[in-house]
């Protein structure tokens, strides 16, 4: 079992393989695993009663496949459990009330902030369940200073998982923001011009979009490159005619397709590639925002 701890009443658990949860802990918190132990057993209860419901059989003539969770975050009052029973994977969210845990909602697929708000959830305190489910960190770095004032506007309005670097190289230019954003895309433009419309002024753009069943580079003169943990990234280098098109870093992560694309960033192809590594690494490192 991995363990991953961050400060106060906040932990988030990997289990690894099927050994029965917690059993592996070293000098494990009594109350940590307490709260685990009966989070995990209101999961598969839920579990096998929601299969009990839709099939109408006895639970002794269940499949022989025994679920199991797989990793649990605990978040203030609220836990999110990931499930797997055979080739079905799932999220569960619970609510702990006068000392007992109890299911919100389950699916068998991934929760997102908006529906967890449905169940009366409040929406930073869902993102920040499924931004510590998916890896982000209570030390997480701050977002790049051209991103403080956009950010809570995509918490707010977007699901989509965002990733934005702590980091970006420095510009003399005031630059300006320009932000499309639906349930599950977000696009961010940067320009010179409050209204930009050409490429003129046009500097770039980091976005997020449910990646196609298929997904292939887009380019000739695309490149596979190694990105942080374990991520494979696609550089595009800038292609001039009559005017420039921006750098291109592209990658797949949690379904979603990443794309940042900058211009005026390198001298040449090998400093524009090295700097839109740093600047994706950046983005994942910090993790889900």
């Amino acid at each position: 079992m991995k363990i991953s701890r961050l400060v106060g009443h906040i932990v988030s658990l990997t289990i690894l393989g099927t050994s029965p949860l917690l059993t592996t802990m070293i000098q494990p918190n009594p109350a940590l695993a307490e709260e685990t132990s009966a989070v995990n057993k209101v999961v598969l209860l839920d579990l096998f009663q929601r299969l009990a419901d839709i099939s109408r059989v006895p639970q002794g003539e269940f499949s022989s496949i025994t679920p199991e969770v797989t990793k649990i975050t605990l978040v203030d009052s609220y836990a999110l459990a990931n499930w797997q029973w055979g080739d079905s994977r799932g999220e569960t969210v619970l609510i702990n009330q006068n000392e007992q845990w109890q299911v919100i909602v389950g699916s068998s697929g991934v929760l997102t902030p908006s529906t967890l708000v449905q169940y009366g959830i409040p929406r930073d305190l869902a993102r920040k369940l499924i931004n510590y489910d998916k890896g982000a960190s209570e030390e997480q770095p701050p977002v790049a200073d051209l991103f403080t004032a956009v950010l809570p506007q995509l918490q707010q309005q977007t699901d989509a998982l965002i990733l934005l670097p702590s980091q970006l190289p420095s510009s003399k230019a005031k630059i300006y923001l320009k932000s499309d954003i639906t349930n599950k895309n977000y696009l961010i433009q940067l320009s010179l011009t409050p209204n930009c419309l050409n490429s003129e002024c046009y500097l770039g753009s980091f976005s997020a979009e449910p990646v196609n069943l298929t997904y292939y580079p887009r380019d000739r003169f695309t490149k596979e490159v190694a990105l942080a943990q374990g991520i494979q990234g696609y550089f595009t280098p800038k292609q001039c005619h009559e005017s420039c098109t921006p750098s291109m870093m592209e990658w797949v992560w949690k379904n979603t397709t990443y794309r940042i694309a900058l211009k005026g960033i390198g001298r040449d192809g090998l400093e524009e590639e090295a700097v839109m590594i740093a600047i994706a690494n950046s983005a994942i490192e910090a993790g889900p925002r």
